[in-house]
């Protein structure tokens, strides 16, 4: 008796295992590409230098272009400090050199946030260029903006 009762346990278990293997959905089809992890950007810090026109302190298409694609690059970084440093190669005097590197160095610092490279912090410092030494340079009218940045860690 105990062994036609197992085998009759057994019969009425296969039958609900069976029962159960036909309602269920069928597996998905495997994967027809290899996963490739999303790319890491590559983080680190930059030396963008924004050129202007002659006596001017307004960003050129140019240069926006230059915070865009530095924006792109650095996109997902942690971003420190951000100094500036501008130079007026184009002034007719030590007043007007320093009135102008202060004009865009203003310039750059309000657009900053723009383009999310303000960082923790800004730094600035004019280098007004003594104009009689400026006939070797004269398109020494930028503002240099280094941006320090690092890649996040997760721990």
């Amino acid at each position: 008796m105990f062994k036609t009762l197992t085998t009759t346990l057994g019969l009425s278990s296969a039958a609900l295992l069976a029962a159960s293997l036909a309602d269920a959905q069928p597996s998905p089809a495997p994967p027809m590409t290899a996963y490739t992890a999303p790319a890491a950007s590559a983080c680190g810090s930059e030396t963008l230098q924004l050129y202007f026109p002659a006596g001017t302190s307004a960003l050129t298409p140019a240069s926006r272009a230059i915070l865009e694609a530095a924006q792109a690059r650095l996109d997902g970084c942690i971003l420190g400090q951000v100094s500036l440093n501008a130079s007026a190669a184009d002034a007719r005097s030590e007043a007007e050199a320093q009135s102008l590197t202060a004009a865009r160095i203003e310039t750059v610092t309000a657009a900053l946030p723009k383009y999310e490279l303000d960082g923790m912090r800004v730094e600035t410092g004019p280098d007004a260029t003594d104009p009689a030494s400026t006939l070797w340079t004269p398109m020494d009218r930028k503002v240099e903006i280094r941006v320090a940045a690092w890649a996040p860690e997760i721990s």
